[in-house]
């Protein structure tokens, strides 16, 4: 079973069990991350950490943003604005992330919005581009 990054605290809200059985099958497969209303990386799986080349004991930033190369950031923002208003459900992009060693990589996500369950959150399945 997945478990939290080692950097990453999730609110108490967060670690309910049966909240995380919703994405048993997705993160047992996928890589994904998954994000609250405030763009923070609550919950990183094991593949998507391999797909953005972090090692299993090192730090990825809390915000998911501080990950996006600046030409890609506005419409990721726009967007995640969006869901966070209700007016969009689902999204993609195509996409620069930093890795884990520093460089820039680009990546095929598809962001899902849930933020009108509890707890809300927004998933990020991912693939490299």
């Amino acid at each position: 079973m997945e478990t939290l990054t080692p950097s990453l605290q999730a609110p108490r809200s967060l670690q309910v069990a049966p909240f995380w059985k919703r994405f048993q099958a997705l993160m047992h497969t996928q890589p994904a991350l998954v994000l609250d209303a405030e763009g923070n990386v609550r919950y990183v799986t094991t593949s998507a950490r391999i797909l953005m080349e972090y090692g299993a004991d090192q730090a990825m930033e809390p915000c998911f943003f501080s990950l996006i190369h600046g030409r890609n950031l506005y419409q990721v923002m726009r967007d995640v604005t969006d869901m966070v208003s209700g007016r969009k459900r689902e999204t993609s992009w195509l996409l620069r992330l930093r890795t884990g060693r520093g460089r820039w990589r680009w990546y095929r996500v598809t962001a899902s919005n849930h933020l009108d369950q509890e707890p809300g959150y927004i998933t990020l399945q991912m693939r490299a581009g």
